[in-house]
């Protein structure tokens, strides 16, 4: 497993240990680390300077860890795998928003990188750096840029325009070359085609470590120069640099690649397995805290007004000062029984990550929506991002729709009041709901340009019921339908 460098007292040999990609597999994480321990050992042992970086989607918010405290628990993890570096994946970050990045950061060991990271030449997310400059022995030293997917404008719903990430990866490889360093690195979360792009179209880039596309090189690819790789995904395999850097002309004199599959026999690392139980603890503290008190069970419905939905809808609305509040059953995934409700209770009933807006509406659209709702394509229709339940009717807030029972009626709303006032349809309302009411074909709310007047960032659904039942406890059930079936004539 370890091989000698080439001529130790010549040359200077480095060898890096990369993951990416991992998406929280707990069980392959634990014996990943055991594994990375021993060929780090192995490779110190052979004369090499070693490392264990991460190119990013280390957390997924599939799991409670990382789902409940966004991302933050889970840093205890890689701190006890003993990482040195990580790029800024996508798994967290788009979820919750790069804000969320800070308080990462704050749990984390080592430094994490995303230089693109920004709204464009405005400073970096809090907790991000642009690059890392490594002492090595010798007095050499190694620079290390990171970069992330813009995910094609995604991260603007944050307030973030990237700038683009060739241009930052010019400036900053220029940077670096003029500081002297003898190697460039750049750890990428960009995908491979964009790594390819990068090696081609910038200059002085000696490796690139990726991830994102969940690529297994098994010994890199060389394109303009510069090696390439990437390590697969879900901590299933860790791959290995090996650089030498010719001491007295301090220039790299070579560089390969290979990945290393992790066998599934091979037992835990006690370590990190003892961090995974720390942050289970630290979940299970914040799934047992008291948030407040409910009056009368909130049922769900996705078909039909329910009670889950009325009082998330109010809460929306209140949070957004809005006229009235549309809602997607399909973000609610339990009901709320009577009584004392923990964080625990609230997440299992509502773990959307559904950001809150508000929009300025036109009657005639909300007329459409509330017609869309009740179109049975779109209400059964099972959106990927709601993870099990379908979309379901509109929840709402601040109205009272009538409407005909009977599928075959056009139309089946009959008359809507907005609060106590009939539905003007060229009025501008101001509408509070999240980012599933909008979506492309299968939304309610189909917006036109410029009609998005605020989105709350990193807040999500979730976060916006616990505020309410904090300040509105003990929660009552509303008494008012908001939904009321007209009879056919």
């Amino acid at each position: 497993m370890s091989q000698e460098p080439e001529n130790s007292n010549q040359h200077l040999s480095i060898s890096i240990f990369h993951t990416n990609d991992m998406h929280g597999r707990l069980e392959a994480i634990a014996r990943l680390a055991a594994f990375s321990r021993k060929l780090k050992e192995n490779a110190r042992a052979g004369g090499y300077e070693t490392f264990l970086w991460d190119a990013g989607d280390a957390a997924d918010r599939s799991i409670r860890i990382c789902g409940t405290t966004k991302g933050a628990a889970f840093q205890g993890i890689l701190n006890a795998m003993g990482y040195t570096l990580q790029t800024m994946g996508n798994a967290i970050a788009v979820t919750y928003g790069p804000q969320a990045m800070a308080e990462i950061a704050s749990r984390s060991a080592f430094p994490i990188l995303a230089a693109n990271c920004r709204d464009g030449n405005a400073p970096l997310v809090e907790g991000l750096s642009e690059f890392e400059l490594i002492s090595l022995q010798g007095g050499l030293s190694m620079g290390v840029i990171g970069l992330t997917s813009p995910l094609n404008g995604v991260y603007e719903i944050f307030g973030l325009h990237f700038p683009d990430f060739l241009s930052v990866a010019r400036r900053l490889v220029s940077k670096l070359r003029a500081d002297g360093v003898s190697v460039v690195i750049v750890l990428s979360h960009l995908g491979l085609p964009e790594d390819r792009r990068l090696a081609d179209e910038v200059d002085g880039i000696d490796v690139i470590i990726g991830a994102h596309t969940h690529d297994r090189l098994e010994h890199g690819e060389e394109r303009n120069g510069v090696l390439i790789t990437q390590a697969g995904q879900y901590a299933e395999a860790i791959g290995r640099v090996d650089i030498s850097v010719d001491r007295s002309s301090r220039q790299l004199v070579s560089k390969t690649a290979r990945v290393y599959d992790v066998s599934p026999d091979l037992s835990p690392d006690p370590a990190v397995l003892a961090a995974i139980d720390t942050a289970t603890q630290e979940l299970t503290e914040i799934l047992s805290q008291t948030i407040g008190e409910i009056s009368a069970d909130l049922d769900i419905d996705y078909f039909n007004e329910c009670g889950l939905g009325d009082m998330a809808a109010d809460a929306l609305r209140g949070r957004m000062n809005a006229d009235i509040a549309l809602l997607a059953s399909g973000l609610f995934h339990a009901p709320i029984a009577r009584g004392k409700l923990t964080f625990g209770g609230l997440d299992a009933a509502c773990f959307s990550t559904a950001n809150p807006y508000l929009s300025e509406v036109r009657g005639t659209q909300i007329l459409e929506a509330l017609e869309r709702g009740l179109n049975s394509s779109i209400s059964k229709f099972e959106l990927r991002g709601l993870r099990g339940p379908p979309m379901g009717i509109p929840q709402v807030s601040g109205m009272v729709v009538e409407y005909s029972g009977n599928p075959e009626s056009n139309p089946r709303v009959q008359r809507v009041l907005v609060n106590g006032d009939p539905l003007d349809l060229n009025h501008f309302y101001r509408v509070a709901h999240t980012d599933v009411e909008i979506v492309p074909d299968v939304g309610y709310l189909v917006l036109q340009d410029n009609q998005i007047l605020s989105i709350e960032v990193p807040t999500i659904l979730r976060e916006v019921l616990a505020d309410y039942i904090r300040d509105h406890s003990p929660v009552k059930l509303p008494l008012e339908r908001r939904w009321i079936l007209v009879p056919e004539n």
